[in-house]
Formats: structure tokens, C-alpha cells, sequence
């Protein structure tokens, strides 16, 4: 994969890609000292790492999917975004989890019972997840839904957002954190905290592009302010905090990425490719850290330190190849769409039915993982 000034297109921001890496692997290192820990007897690991790791990992996740969606939505129909956003997540998790179910078939030496259910990937509450993540993915694909009818209506985004955020204070201040949970059902998971990381990472999104002046230094120490103000108050509320702090540190990393007309060094390189890979990286590395566990000797435990670094590489190895096969099927599949996108202007069936403008297609060089 070759890696430019601007690694994989001219609209792709390798900063935004690179704190997708860095986010991934937040995740595989607080997942990797919570098994490790476990099986080792060294709960001091887990201490070191606390939840908190993995918690920033997948708030990122979602300000990042927040900001990146405001401008999917002006740049798509209805019918292409939610197309894209489909092929984003259910083909790659699918395929995993058949590679999963069936060696956990050819393990017990018999066919287990396929969770249809749980594969939907909707919030329909509490239910055995086979491949112990897709939490994240219920509230990213409510997400997608509440995006695909903003293609339609692209006018109400600030309104929608707002009043969004508004709900949601409501239900997690007055309400006892109503739809905070895990394992949101369809009733619930309007009303989440965790919806907080999109929608500030929209109104980010929206900022960016409505307003020139933003410093690049004051939204990141005000960012980063936020945050830890956060830790100082009680839990529920800081979703509040931290989220929008978030949400200005990323915003200050694009404007700072934007101005800066270095090549990327190696290291920014190494984290723009796990960028790329970070959907599989996410999917697949509980599986890869929890088979390696399985066959550590016994001699081995009682050295966590060594063992949890050996635990990270596996995971990392079985996500990388998990988020190489993900790039290249969604790559297929979105040239596949973006053809029909195409088709359709040309045939002038892409007209937004409330604001009456066409929108606009991408090129073939829009193929890019989102």
C-alpha cells in the first residue's frame, strides 16, 4: 500500500486516519491486559490500564464516525450512504464471525446454533454477542439510521443535533441514565449518553466547515481541559465533558494537519496503516488474544509482563490480516455501489426529494474505507 503526502486520495485526512489507528489499539491493549491479567493472576495489569484506555479507544471511534458522517451526508443520496455505510460494517463482521463460528464447530466437533438475532447488529437489548465487541456497532448503526434520513432533510442537521443532545441530557440527568447501557434496546438507545461522542463529533464536523477561525492551540488545550476536568466528576456526567473535549482535540489536530505541508513521518505512516486496518483490527483481535491464551504453557504465567506483550502481537497480527481482507472487500463493494450512484444521476433519479438538488457521485477515486 503506498503511503503519499496524503495516503490513499486527495480527500482523505491521514490525521483522522491515523487517530483511528491509535484508538484501535487503545482497545487491544486495555482488551489484551484484561484477559492477560486474568488467565496470569496479575490483576495489576488491568490496574495499569484501566477501563478508561479502552474507553477513550471507542469514544474516539464514535466522535470520528460523527464527524466523518456530517459530511458523508452532504455528499450522498439517502439510498448511496446508507448503501455505503451497509457495506461498511456487515460484510467484513459477518465474514469473521463464519471463520469464528467455524472453528469453534470444528473444536466442539459439532454445528453450534448460528445467532441470527445477534448478526443484525440491532439494538434489541440484552443477547449473547459471538465475537464479544458488538456493542460499539448497535450504537454505530443507529447512528447510520438517524444519517440516512438527514440525507434527505440535510437542512435539519444543526437543529436535529442540538435538540439530540438536549434528549439525551435529559434522560441521563433526570432520568437516571435511561438507555445507558451495553445492550440498548430500539426504545432505549435514543436517549444513550454514548450518542454524545457522535453528536459532538458532528457538531464538530459542522464547525469545520461554517467557521475559518478556529485556533488550532486553544481548541486543543481546551480539548484536552475538558477531558480531564471529567475525571473529576461523577460518572454519567462525564460523558458530557469528555466527549465535546474530544471532539476539539480532533478538531484542532485536522486544522493543524491541514496547515502543515511536511510529508508524514514513519510513525504517522505506521498509523495511518492501522488506520486502514482498524475496523478488522477491532473485530478480530479479542479473537486472536484469546486463542493465544488458550495455548500458553503453563510455565509462562508467571510472567505477565512478557506474556501480555506477546498476547498484544498476536491480537494485532490476526487483526491486521482481518483489516487487509476488510479494506479490500469494502473497497470492491463501494466501487460496486458508487457504479450504481453513477447510473442513477445520469438517469436523474438522484434528486433529493425535499431540497430538489441532485447530489453529488463520487468519482472512482472515492473508494476510500470511511
Amino acid at each position: 500500500m503506498n503511503v503519499t503526502r496524503n495516503p490513499g486520495g486527495p480527500d482523505r485526512d491521514i490525521s483522522l486516519q491515523a487517530l483511528r489507528g491509535i484508538a484501535a489499539c487503545c482497545v487491544l491493549v486495555y482488551h489484551a491486559a484484561h484477559f492477560t491479567g486474568i488467565r496470569a493472576g496479575a490483576p495489576w495489569l488491568e490496574e495499569l490500564f484501566i477501563s478508561r484506555f479502552g474507553f477513550y479507544g471507542v469514544l474516539v471511534f464514535f466522535v470520528l464516525s460523527g464527524f466523518l458522517m456530517e459530511s458523508a451526508i452532504r455528499r450522498y443520496d439517502a439510498k448511496t450512504f446508507a448503501l455505503h455505510r451497509f457495506a461498511r460494517l456487515y460484510p467484513t463482521y459477518w465474514l469473521i464471525f463464519a471463520g469464528f463460528f467455524l472453528a469453534q464447530s470444528v473444536r466442539a466437533g459439532a454445528w453450534g446454533e448460528i445467532p441470527w438475532k445477534a448478526l443484525t447488529l440491532l439494538p434489541l437489548g440484552e443477547m449473547p454477542r459471538p465475537l464479544g465487541v458488538e456493542w460499539t456497532l448497535l450504537y454505530e448503526v443507529f447512528f447510520y439510521m438517524v444519517c440516512t434520513l438527514l440525507c434527505i432533510w440535510r437542512r435539519a442537521y444543526l437543529p436535529v443535533m442540538v435538540v439530540w443532545l438536549f434528549v439525551v441530557a435529559i434522560a441521563v440527568f433526570f432520568y437516571r441514565q435511561f438507555g445507558t447501557t451495553m445492550q440498548p434496546t430500539f426504545a432505549e438507545i435514543p436517549f444513550s449518553a454514548m450518542n454524545v461522542a457522535f453528536i459532538c463529533g458532528g457538531l464538530a464536523g459542522y464547525l469545520n466547515r461554517r467557521v475559518t477561525t478556529l485556533d488550532p492551540g486553544g481548541l486543543w488545550l481546551g480539548g484536552l481541559a475538558l477531558v480531564l476536568l471529567a475525571k473529576l466528576v461523577a460518572s454519567g456526567a462525564d460523558m458530557f465533558l469528555t466527549a465535546p473535549g474530544m471532539a476539539c482535540m480532533m478538531l484542532a489536530l485536522v486544522r493543524r494537519h491541514r496547515a502543515d505541508s511536511r510529508p508524514p513521518g514513519l510513525l504517522m505512516r505506521a498509523l495511518f496503516l492501522l488506520g486502514e486496518c482498524s475496523y478488522g483490527i477491532y473485530l478480530a483481535h479479542l479473537l486472536g488474544l484469546q486463542a493465544a491464551l488458550l495455548h500458553v504453557p503453563a510455565d509462562r504465567l508467571s510472567q505477565p509482563g512478557s506474556l501480555f506483550v506477546g498476547i498484544i502481537g498476536a491480537g494485532l497480527a490476526v487483526g491486521l490480516l482481518a483489516g487487509v481482507v476488510d479494506v479490500m472487500l469494502y473497497r470492491k463493494l463501494k466501487s460496486w455501489i458508487d457504479r450504481g450512484a453513477r447510473q442513477r444521476v445520469l438517469a436523474g433519479d438522484a434528486v433529493n426529494p425535499l431540497q430538489g438538488t441532485r447530489v453529488e457521485v463520487p468519482s472512482a477515486e472515492g473508494t476510500k474505507p470511511e
